[in-house]
């Protein structure tokens, strides 16, 4: 049963979870392999590019400690994977302007990724920003 091949799909959720695993353990590195180098994020706001992914999160790890995304639901077809999850940390650095105030957060978000050659290529997204603002703030 190890050795059975996965279907595309589950490929893909496999890859995405990689991506999550590595944001959250800080090995940015790991983007070369499974982020297009010409990332297109559709988040407003966001500039496209792998390396600008990178910095984002290298940022958002100095910006909260213990940096945590947990996956709460995972849907997948064709070249889509999207992804139910939430950002939790403690706010130690500035971040967005906001001064840190060691606040605790959890905030629940939405993930839409396309995956093209073994790589996540695209991402649209939709995140609850007013909560992490608030609970940035209290």
């Amino acid at each position: 049963m190890e050795n059975e091949k996965k279907s595309p799909t589950e490929e893909n959720k496999a890859l995405v979870l990689q991506f999550f695993s590595a944001i959250e353990n800080n090995k940015m590195d790991l983007f070369d392999k499974i982020v297009a180098k010409d990332y297109d994020d559709h988040l407003p706001g966001q500039t496209s590019g792998r390396e600008v992914l990178k910095k984002y999160f290298v940022g958002l790890h100095a910006a909260f400690a213990d940096l945590q995304l947990p996956v709460w639901a995972m849907v997948a077809e064709g070249d889509k994977v999207a992804v139910h999850n939430s950002i939790k940390g403690i706010h130690r650095a500035d971040y967005g302007g906001f001064k840190a105030k060691g606040n605790p957060v959890n905030a629940l978000a939405f993930q839409l990724y396309r995956i093209e050659n073994r790589q996540l290529a695209e991402h649209w997204e939709v995140a609850d920003f007013a909560t992490l603002v608030q609970q940035i703030q209290a």
